[in-house]
């Protein structure tokens, strides 16, 4: 007992030492004031558990060499086939928008391109059939790269077919999140032995474990051929097709597009491939072939972001889209936690006079970020947005629509870490039809919804108060 009294102070003296040198880090790695502020409030109210999360999900020295590398790949080999393979159309765009073709430009080197048709797709019951067909039709190459392929029904169909096209010759390649998939090892030795080639993006060891791990490629891309593509929300999991075993009916968007556009998918691809496996994929696996066949005209740009490269793009975008409304802007979201630049745009494009109406779920399966975001609607209902709760299921879209003619459809939540740490990737069209058909699947949703209202949130329990004004303070690193 006296030699436990005797070292009790110097281990006290030693984990302040050891606290100190881990706020010191925080404060050294030049992070947003609000994100360190949040590390180190979260190390303070839970020391051990905070200094755990902390250097699992906030401690960057190994992520930022990683990263390094991707850069170089991306500003030195990516953009010079970008350079030689693309010859973009004059876009005629509205007034109103005239600018954001210079934006996206000036902030990721990519254009809007005119030959390209797009379908929309509702719901995994929606997309599904059309992307294993389209599996189906692949004679030369299908790239696929997904936040989560869990084992599923449609996973192991979608699988079957990549092992089928690998032994028919066809160059099948996969990246899989390592935290937001869950593939079995014979899954992953099968898919070897038939000659499909896959990756794990950011392996980690306990994956379980890191739910919320950091830099996570959130993406849902899928190439074929490079002629077809698909982006948006929706994964490979039996959950996105309704009706599904859990009984939660799921809301999703995606879509196919077909024409020039997809060449841009398949960039995003190419990096993506590189960091994951140290390997360059040819130009002669990036030609698109077949213009002459695209039926539609819809003016498209891809835009991808991650902490590689610009991990602002798509909020950059979201901003400009949002200040640049004269009459309407529709948002649907799964998890709402926008930084201040969001929050302000949205405020003020509302006070000017425009409708801005927010779609969430009700009842989302984070928990947290469903009450970091309480905190955010008294301000932006006091300004005029409008905010709904989806009631029938988990509202999972990611869109946007400006004033009926530029919309966007991605894998982007508006929180975050969508804006600062996940892979993420966004298509706009500049089209009033995609903008009106992605208007009216938002009128038909707002049926099933419910507004809220400043008394509704003055009605709340007070503990429910206290917990999201917490999970406020750890908005930042949700």
């Amino acid at each position: 007992m006296e030699f436990i009294e005797t070292i009790k102070p110097f281990t006290l003296i030693a984990y302040y030492i050891f606290v100190s040198f881990v706020v010191l880090l925080i404060i050294l790695d030049n992070k947003k004031p609000e994100k360190a502020f949040a590390f180190i409030f979260l190390i303070l109210l839970f020391p051990i558990a905070g200094i755990v999360i902390y250097l699992l999900f906030g401690a960057q020295y190994q992520k930022k060499k990683l990263f390094t590398k991707k850069r170089y790949f991306d500003n030195v080999y990516l953009n010079k086939i970008n350079e030689e393979q693309k010859d973009y159309a004059e876009t005629l765009v509205d007034s109103s928008f005239a600018k954001l073709p210079t934006l996206f430009y000036n902030i990721e080197q990519v254009n809007f391109t005119l030959n390209n048709q797009i379908t929309l797709l509702n719901n995994g019951e929606g997309k599904f059939p059309v992307f294993i067909r389209e599996l189906e039709r692949a004679k030369e190459s299908i790239h696929l790269d997904y936040y989560i392929i869990r084992e599923s029904e449609i996973a192991r169909q979608v699988i079957d077919i990549l092992c089928q096209k690998a032994k028919e010759g066809v160059k099948v390649r996969v990246i899989y999140d390592d935290v937001g998939s869950s593939l079995s090892r014979s899954t992953l030795a099968r898919m070897r032995e038939s000659g499909v080639a896959s990756y794990p993006y950011m392996p980690v060891v306990f994956s379980r474990l890191a739910h919320k791990a950091n830099y996570r490629n959130h993406r849902k891309i899928a190439v074929m051929d490079n002629e077809v593509g698909f982006v948006g929300g929706i994964n490979i999991n039996d959950k996105y097709i309704n009706p599904n075993k859990s009984g939660l009916y799921w809301r999703d968007t995606h879509i196919l597009i077909k024409g020039e556009a997809v060449i841009d998918l398949q960039y995003l691809f190419i990096s993506d491939w590189y960091f994951v496996s140290g390997q360059k994929i040819g130009l002669d696996e990036v030609r698109y072939r077949n213009l002459s066949m695209i039926k539609g005209t819809v003016p498209t740009s891809i835009l991808g972001s991650d902490y590689g490269r610009n991990n602002q793009t798509i909020k950059e975008a979201f901003f400009r889209m949002i200040t640049s409304a004269q009459e309407e802007v529709l948002v649907t979201t799964p998890y709402f936690v926008p930084d201040d630049s969001i929050l302000n745009a949205l405020k003020i494009t509302a006070k000017s006079g425009v409708k801005v109406t927010l779609l969430l779920p009700e009842k989302p399966d984070s928990r947290t970020a469903y009450y970091a975001s309480q905190t955010y609607f008294k301000d932006l209902l006091k300004s005029g947005v409008e905010i709904n709760y989806y009631t029938r299921g988990m509202m999972h879209s990611k869109t946007m629509i400006i004033d009926e003619a530029i919309s966007t459809v991605g894998s982007t939540n508006m929180d975050q870490r969508s804006f600062n740490l996940n892979a993420e990737v966004n298509a706009f069209m500049l089209s009033k039809k995609i903008a009106k058909d992605l208007k009216s699947n938002f009128v038909y949703d707002l049926k099933d919804s419910y507004p809220l209202t400043l008394e509704m949130l003055r009605r709340r329990k007070w503990y429910v108060k206290v917990i999201c004004s917490i999970a406020r303070l750890l908005a930042p690193i949700l």
